[in-house]
Formats: structure tokens, C-alpha cells, sequence
């Protein structure tokens, strides 16, 4: 169904939609958190025509030919999962990081994801995740 979509950065205007999807993994992450990350361009958001099927943020970690992205959050919408959006989300997710010089990505998995990461060939130690750009 979501075979293409497009990753934009986030805007003000996408603040209360990035807190919806933020909430499931951090009840506690406040609008202005979340209003600093879209101010500092760090919440790319994934998009078909004018739905937002989920979004990440990252941080860039070190310089040069040793910067890395750190992955904060990434979710996708609960309506649009287990059609392999994910899965295409992770695949983009490391174009982006070549995009943004980096080496690689990592992020920290709640346990519920942890299979998820796996299965799209992520390498792992207990629920730390990375990919390596090639």
C-alpha cells in the first residue's frame, strides 16, 4: 500500500503530529522538547501525499570520517504497521545517513522491537542496534 513515500523535516506545523507518534515511546516527552527537535531539523518525517506514516529523530555524533547518527526515536503510525513500512523506513534511514556523511546509524530498541531490528539485518548486542554505511 505505502510502496513509496517521501522523507521530509519536520515543521512547527508537524509539532502536535510528531508528539502523537513521539508519546508511544516517550509519554513524557513535552511539546517543547519535541518543538527544540523540529526548530534544530533533527525529526524527519515519513509521508505519502499528505498522510505522515511515522517519523524519526537523530542527533550526529562526532566529526568527519568518524560521525555517526544516533537514532532517538523512530515509529510508525500504529494504523500503517505490519505492511512493511518499516522495514522500507530502515532502508531509507541508511540512504539518509549516507546523505549525511555519517558512517553509520545505532539506536537503543525497546524489547517489543527488538526482532523487528533483526530481521531487517541490523546488527545487534542485546537490544543496541547498528548499521555500518557502506
Amino acid at each position: 500500500m505505502f510502496r513509496r513515500f517521501k522523507m521530509h523535516l519536520a515543521e512547527e506545523a508537524d509539532a502536535p503530529k510528531v508528539a502523537r507518534l513521539f508519546r508511544e515511546l516517550d509519554r513524557d516527552l513535552s511539546l517543547g522538547e519535541i518543538d527544540d527537535l523540529i526548530r534544530d531539523k533533527r525529526v524527519v518525517l515519513l509521508r505519502k501525499k499528505k498522510k505522515t506514516l511515522g517519523a524519526f529523530s537523530f542527533a550526529r555524533i562526532g566529526l568527519g570520517i568518524f560521525a555517526l547518527l544516533y537514532i532517538r526515536k523512530l515509529v510508525i503510525d500504529k494504523k500503517f504497521r505490519g505492511q512493511g513500512l518499516g522495514g522500507r523506513a530502515l532502508a531509507k534511514l541508511r540512504v539518509f545517513t549516507r546523505r549525511k556523511k555519517a558512517q553509520g546509524f545505532f539506536l537503543w530498541s525497546r524489547q517489543s522491537a527488538k526482532n523487528f531490528y533483526l530481521k531487517n539485518k541490523l546488527k545487534n548486542w542485546w537490544r543496541f542496534f547498528w548499521h555500518r554505511a557502506d
